[in-house]
């Protein structure tokens, strides 16, 4: 599932970008924050769906995730869930990529577009014709239902999400004219240029996002053997010794103070 995905999230390298009032910043805090919100919400979503389904009094539709001697999820209910986790995926895609509500932004490239359609295409074929799964077809109709209605519900909570966080990109630059400057008054660019100055003021990246130091701490045990020698500071691709090695010495960086990360030295043991 995660290599079809990865194979057809390649195009999004040839997307449709545009350009946003405030700067989007790639922050690893506010990344890791809006993975969690996706994970978090559609593992919530997903459970509900399926759980749902198993419960149907329509026995028409309904899973059977226990068997018939509590053995385990039957082979079609696997495939409606690998179905269904193939949608999730894919769909999100065009959530993350769109910079307001989905349905307002800018489309994305034929190209993702089409990629994302074919692997859609294909994953219901094996999971309606697949002799190990044979997922019916109004089955299947459910799965695209809910996953139409639930990514468009996704969507307008992470507009609220990031707003929470700060991360509100603001309007999208449709073109790339110049703009007829309108005549103002000193009141009036007085006010937007402190707009500016503020918004500056709230993208500016943290020192902790900023520093690319990187402190080597060597194991115990054999560190003459395994390790450089002792604690090393590494910036910026130079490594200033903190220990007994001495033939780096001429390219070793300046004496770092401030905020930096910290790696442990690889060895087998």
């Amino acid at each position: 599932l995660a290599l079809l995905n990865d194979v057809s999230m390649i195009p999004v390298a040839y997307d449709n970008a545009k350009a946003t009032t405030k700067p989007q910043l790639p922050v690893a805090k506010t990344l890791v924050l809006q993975s969690l919100f996706y994970g978090l919400v559609q593992a919530g979503l997903s459970l509900m769906f399926i759980f749902s389904m198993a419960y149907s009094k329509n026995d028409e539709y309904a899973l059977d995730l226990y068997g018939p001697n509590n053995e385990g999820c039957s082979n079609e209910s696997k495939g409606f869930i690998w179905f269904h986790l193939v949608m999730v995926t894919e769909l999100m895609i065009f959530s993350v990529r769109a910079p307001r509500f989905v349905l307002l932004s800018p489309p994305p490239s034929m190209y993702l577009a089409g990629s994302v359609l074919l692997t859609l295409i294909l994953g219901g074929l094996l999971a309606g014709f697949l002799q190990m799964w044979t997922v019916p077809g109004g089955d299947i109709g459910w799965i695209i239902l809910f996953n139409v209605a639930s990514f468009l519900v996704v969507d307008l909570m992470k507009l609220q999400f990031r707003k929470m966080m700060g991360e509100e990109p603001g309007d999208v630059i449709d073109n790339d004219e110049l703009l007829t400057p309108k005549t103002r008054t000193e009141t009036q660019k007085t006010v937007e240029k402190g707009e500016r100055y503020r918004t500056h003021r709230e993208s500016i990246v943290g020192e902790a996002d900023r520093c690319h130091c990187v402190e080597v701490k060597s194991k115990s045990g054999l560190p003459g053997f395994f390790s450089l020698g002792g604690d090393t500071m590494m910036d910026n691709g130079y490594i200033k010794p903190m220990g007994s090695i001495n033939f780096m010495r001429q390219n070793q960086a300046p004496t770092i103070r401030g905020p930096h990360r910290t790696k442990q030295v690889s060895s087998p043991y």
